[in-house]
This record gives structure tokens, sequence and C-alpha cells, in this order.
């Protein structure tokens, strides 16, 4: 955020580390004065998170690149993966997964990879797992990849790139957020974000009855119990205005509207379905959208 408001274009995505970029440190320097005391003392004290450039940093990216430097060399070379990221149609896609992608060394060293211990151990905190039920997390998650590989458009799946080039071809067709296009609108419009550090919960009984609108709230049930999100949803509830929409995401804990709140939510099941299977975001088990109660149709 401090780095769009401070920046120009090219400056930001160089900084960010969407392109190469040999001045990152002398870019901090403009924006550090803007950020709070505690991302300066963190990021001062880690300065390689600069220099490597900050969306290559996060654990589940330092995870994908252990992968992708490390295991895909073993499975497919560079050729071969620039073959398959270079597919416009999903016949052409599902073919070359088939014929070529799908062999036994992409099977077997996925399946250790994504397994339980390494995730948990590299790739995710293990708290994740706390309510996970499902025996063969490495199965599930190759399912998903299969599909994303074979059912949804490639060529312009910003996420596949990065998992397998650890970059960017083409910034056009990268996360909105790097496409130089929507560039001016971020920076007129960043200082509307807000950010507040603490839990939803202790969030929502903050706010007033009736003010949200919207609630996109990622993956967060997939890290609590059946009776803390039902919990959460009652505070949802009072804080929403009328016909309000939740969007989230979930990989291995399926959720349904619990049954004492069947009356106040209604889920748009048929969409979410279709909205999910068509997703770039292709790693996640379902997608739901919600309503409360008071409008029949989603838009």
């Amino acid at each position: 955020m401090r780095a769009i408001e401070q920046l120009e274009y090219d400056e930001f995505i160089g900084f960010v580390g969407a392109q190469t970029c040999e001045d990152r440190e002398q870019l901090y320097s403009y924006i550090r004065p803007h950020l709070s005391q505690e991302a300066q003392a963190y990021l001062d004290e880690n300065s390689e998170v600069i220099c490597k450039g900050i969306i290559h940093c996060g654990k589940f990216e330092r995870y994908f690149r252990i992968f992708r430097r490390l295991v895909m060399p073993l499975i497919h070379s560079r050729k071969t993966i620039k073959k398959l990221l270079s597919f416009s149609s999903l016949e052409e896609q599902e073919k070359f997964y088939n014929q070529t992608w799908n062999n036994r060394r992409w099977q077997g060293l996925f399946r250790i990879f994504f397994g339980k211990f390494l995730l948990g151990l590299l790739g995710r905190d293990p708290s994740f797992f706390r309510y996970v039920t499902v025996r063969n997390i490495a199965e599930e998650i190759l399912n998903w990849t299969r599909h994303g590989l074979t059912e949804v458009p490639i060529h312009k799946n910003f996420y596949i790139e990065y998992i397998l080039t650890g970059g960017y071809r083409n910034l056009n067709i990268a996360h909105p957020y790097l496409q130089a296009s929507n560039f001016h609108i971020l920076k007129e419009r960043i200082g509307r974000i807000r950010l507040v550090c603490e839990s939803l919960e202790e969030h929502l009984k903050t706010l007033k009855a009736g003010t949200v609108s919207k609630f996109n709230l990622s993956d967060i049930f997939e890290y609590m119990s059946d009776k803390e999100v039902e919990l959460a949803l009652q505070e949802i509830l009072r804080v929403s205005r009328p016909n309000a929409r939740l969007a989230f995401w979930t990989l291995f804990i399926p959720r349904s509207v619990p049954s004492v709140l069947a009356k106040q939510i209604t889920p748009y099941s048929d969409t979410s379905e279709k909205l999910h299977f068509t997703a770039r975001t292709f790693f996640y088990g379902s997608f739901c959208l919600w309503k409360v109660n008071g409008c029949e149709s989603a838009s």
C-alpha cells in the first residue's frame, strides 16, 4: 500500500519483485518514513525481504519456491513448463496434461511434497490442520491441480504461472494490482483502506448493527471449530445490512449454513459452484457465496 502511494508504476513493480530491480533498498528509503514503527523495525532487521522483492517472501511463496527449484526439475524441464503455459484452448491443455505432464514422477513427487507433513512443516501453520479430517490431503490437492491445469484456461492464469516460474511474462495479464492500467486507480483509492490488526470476532464487536454490506472472508473458517463458525456468523448477522453478502473459500473443511441460522442466511449454491469451477484459484476445495435474507437473487 505504501509503495503504491509513494512510487511510480515502474518503480512499484520493480520494488515489489514483479520485475528485476537493482535499487530496491533505495526505493525502500522513500517508503520507510510512511510505514508504522513496527513495519520499519521488521523490515530494517529483515532487509533480505526488500532485496528479494516482497511478493516472494511469504511463507507459502517460499514453499512454492522450494517446489519449483528442487522438485519440478526432477519432473519436467523448463521447456515442458513453457509449453504448458502456452496453450490457448482447454482441449490442448487437457491433451498435454494427459499425454505429457501427468507422468509417474509428477504424481509421486507431488503427493510427497504436498502431503500433510511437509505442507504443515513448510507451507502452512500447523494450526491450519486442527479441524481437518481429510485423510489424504495430497490426493485432494492433486485433484484440484488437475482441474486447474485441464479445465481452467491457463494462458491467463497468473497463479499457475507464478507457482511454476516464480514470475510473470506479461504484466498486462498478471494479477490486477500489478497491471499498469489499474495503478492510477489504486493510487487514488488506496487511502480508503483501513488496516485493523485483531481477530474477526474482536473487530465485529466494535461495529454498530447494520453497518456492513459485504464480507470477503478468505479462508478464515478453515481455522475455526463448528461452534466458532456459528458464533462468528451470529456476530456477522448482527452487523450486516439487509441483503449483505458473504464470500469465502474453504480448503479441506466444507462449510454449510448452521441449522440454527438457516432462516437468516441463504447460500447461493449454484452460483458458488460455478464460480469455484471457473476460478483461477484452483487450489481451494470450494467457494461459498451467501446472503443475509431479504434478496431473491444474486447479482
